[in-house]
C-alpha cells in the first residue's frame, strides 16, 4: 500500500498540519502552521470567469486579463506548497519521505470539512518550477476526517461496466459531457451499457436503482446546477425540485454504488458544489468524481476517455483521475473564439473518498466460435441507417438536444425550422443518434428524407423492410400501411423526416414533389400515428 499524505485542516486555530501515513499505526506529524485562505471573492471571481468566459469572448484586452488568471493560478500553487511544505524542516522532511526515489508514488490526501477549503486548487501544488506536485503522487482526493477509511463491500459485475446516466432539467450552461461519455463507452474493449434516466427525477433514480442493486459502477448527474438547497433536477411533471445531498445519498448507498461523477453547470458556485460532494461522501457515498466547472473541447473527451478507461481496468479512482489530469494537461488545446488556446482545465477533476474502492477489471468473453450449419440469431433491428453527420459531430449544440428531447414528452410532433444551412439536420440526426444509442425509443428510430420520389410509399417502405425484412414489400399497399401504424402505437418510435419544405416545392416557385392528394395522406398517416 503506498503512503498516505494528508494535508489536514485544523479551522478553529486558522492553520493546517502535515502527515505522512506508512502504514496502520505508523505516522509522523509536522508542526502545525498558520494557514489564511489564500483567495479573496474577487479572485476566485476572476478564476470562474477564465473557464467559464473567457473561451466565449478571447478578444481584446480578454487575452491579457486571462495571462494573469494563469500566472496568478501557478503562484496561488506556490503559494499553497511554500504554506504547507515549507513551513518547517519537519514537514520538508515527510515530502521528502514520501516522494523519494525508494518509495512508491504516495497518495495525498485534503482533510477538512469546509468547503471553502475543500476547494482550494491543491491540485496547483508547485516549488517555482515547471512541475507540479501531482507528478509525483498517485492521486490526490478530498476527506472530510484523517481516520482510516472502511473497504466498499458492495460486489458488482465484472462482465459488462454499468452506467446511469441522469440529464438536468435546462441544457443551458450545463457543459454536457453525454455524448463524449457515450462515445467512450463505445470505444472500450469490454462491454459497457448506458442507461438513460428519463425523466431525470428523484423518484424515477430512486425507482431505477432499486430494481437493479449492486448493478451501476458509476451513476453520472451530466451538467446539473448545484446550489445551496442541493441539485436541481426534474420533478417528473415538467418542473423543478431540488434534491439535497444526505437524501441523494441514502438513494445511491441503498443500491451499492460505489462511484458517482457530478460535473456541475456554468452557474453553480464553488463552495455549493464542495458542499454538495462532500455529503455524499459524508453519508456514505464511496468515490464522489466532481467537475465544478464545464469542462470545454478535447478536454470532455480526454476525461471520459480516461475515466471509462480506468474504472474498467481495475484501477482505483483517485488514480484514474490523476490520469486524467496529466492527459488534460499534455494536451491543453481548447477551442475558443479565436483559435485553439491553452487551458488549466486540468486543475478542476476532483475526487472525495469516504471509504476505499478499487474496481475489479471488467472481464472481455470471447465470443464462442460459430458451430458450422447452426443458424445464428438475428439481431434486433434499431431502424433504418442514419445518415453520417458533419465532419465535427454534433459540437455546442447540447442545450437543443436535451430540449428537443422534452418537447417529445409534451408533444408528439416538433418541427424545426431555420435558414438554409443553421444545422436543423444535424441537430436532428444528433438527436436520433443519441435515442438510439441510450435507449430512448425502444421501437426504433427511423429517418426518411423527401428528396426526389421520396413520399408516404417509401417512408412505408423503409420502415417495414427494416423491421420485417423484404417479405414486407409483398403486402398490398392498404396493409402496409396498416402494419406499419400499428406497429409504431404500440412500440416507441422516432420518425424523422428531413427536408420537408420541398414536398410543396423549394425555393419559393419550384414544383413541389408530392401533388394534393399525395400531401394528404402523408398528413393523416402522421396525424394517425402521432394520436396513437
Amino acid at each position: 500500500m503506498a503512503d498516505l499524505l494528508q494535508i489536514v485542516d485544523l479551522a478553529d486555530a486558522g492553520q493546517v498540519q502535515l502527515s505522512l501515513h506508512t502504514g496502520p499505526g505508523q505516522a509522523e506529524t509536522a508542526p502545525a502552521a498558520n494557514f489564511p485562505l489564500p483567495l479573496t471573492g474577487s479572485e476566485l471571481a476572476e478564476i470562474r470567469w477564465y473557464f467559464t468566459e473567457y473561451p466565449e469572448n478571447t478578444f481584446g484586452e480578454a487575452k491579457t486579463r486571462a495571462e494573469k488568471v494563469e500566472a496568478g493560478l501557478k503562484d496561488l500553487g506556490l503559494l499553497l506548497f511554500q504554506a504547507v511544505f515549507g513551513s518547517s524542516d519537519e514537514a520538508r522532511s515527510l515530502l521528502e519521505t514520501a516522494t523519494g526515489p525508494e518509495n512508491d508514488q504516495p497518495h495525498l490526501s485534503i482533510i477538512s470539512n469546509r468547503p471553502e477549503f475543500l476547494g482550494l486548487p491543491w491540485e496547483l501544488l508547485n516549488n517555482g518550477g515547471d512541475a507540479f506536485l501531482t507528478s509525483q503522487l498517485a492521486g490526490v482526493s478530498r476527506r472530510l476526517s484523517p481516520g482510516p477509511l472502511d473497504d466498499f463491500s458492495g460486489r458488482l459485475p465484472t462482465d459488462q461496466l454499468n452506467i446511469l446516466l441522469l440529464l438536468p432539467p435546462s441544457g443551458e450552461g450545463s457543459g454536457s459531457i453525454a455524448t463524449e461519455a457515450l462515445t467512450a463507452l463505445e470505444s472500450l474493449p469490454v462491454d459497457a451499457e448506458l442507461d438513460c434516466l428519463r425523466p431525470s427525477s428523484p423518484a424515477k433514480l430512486q425507482e431505477q436503482l432499486a430494481g437493479k442493486p449492486g448493478h451501476y459502477h458509476l451513476v453520472h448527474f451530466d451538467g446539473f446546477t448545484i446550489d445551496g438547497q442541493g441539485m436541481c433536477m426534474e420533478d417528473g411533471s415538467g418542473g423543478v425540485t431540488s434534491l439535497d445531498a444526505a437524501a441523494l445519498a441514502q438513494t445511491l448507498t441503498g443500491a451499492q454504488t460505489p462511484v458517482v461523477l457530478v460535473n456541475a453547470s456554468s452557474s453553480s458556485a464553488l463552495n455549493d458544489v464542495m458542499s454538495f460532494a462532500a455529503g455524499l461522501a459524508e453519508n456514505g457515498v464511496p468515490q464522489v468524481v466532481v467537475a465544478p466547472l464545464p469542462i470545454a473541447g478535447s478536454g470532455r473527451v480526454l476525461f471520459c476517455e480516461n475515466l471509462f478507461k480506468g474504472l474498467s481496468g481495475g484501477t482505483p479512482v483517485a488514480q484514474t483521475v490523476a490520469t486524467i489530469r496529466q492527459a488534460m494537461k499534455d494536451h491543453p488545446q481548447r477551442p475558443s473564439a479565436t483559435g485553439p488556446l491553452e487551458s488549466w482545465d486540468w486543475t478542476l477533476p476532483m475526487v472525495f473518498e469516504s471509504q476505499n474502492y478499487s474496481p475489479e477489471a471488467i472481464v472481455v468473453e470471447e465470443a464462442a466460435a460459430p458451430v458450422p450449419g447452426m443458424p445464428q440469431p438475428e439481431q434486433e433491428t434499431s431502424g433504418t441507417d442514419l445518415p453520417r453527420g458533419g465532419p465535427y459531430g454534433l459540437i455546442g449544440r447540447h442545450a437543443e438536444m436535451l430540449d428537443l428531447e422534452r418537447r417529445f414528452r409534451q408533444a408528439p410532433v416538433v418541427l424545426l425550422s431555420g435558414d438554409v444551412g443553421i444545422g436543423k439536420s444535424e441537430l436532428a440526426l444528433g438527436l436520433a443518434s443519441w435515442l438510439r444509442k441510450t435507449g430512448g425509443r425502444s421501437g426504433g428510430v427511423f429517418y426518411s428524407a423527401f428528396e426526389v420520389g421520396a413520399g408516404l410509399e417509401r417512408v412505408l417502405h423503409e420502415i417495414g423492410t427494416s423491421l420485417a425484412g423484404l417479405d414486407f414489400a409483398d403486402l398490398r399497399n392498404e396493409d402496409r400501411r396498416t402494419w406499419v401504424v400499428d406497429y409504431l402505437k404500440e412500440n416507441p418510435a422516432l420518425l424523422v423526416f428531413d427536408s420537408l419544405q420541398n414536398l410543396a416545392g423549394f425555393p419559393a416557385g419550384a414544383p413541389g414533389l408530392l401533388d394534393d392528394s399525395e400531401m394528404a395522406d402523408l398528413d393523416s398517416f402522421i396525424k394517425e400515428v402521432a394520436e396513437g
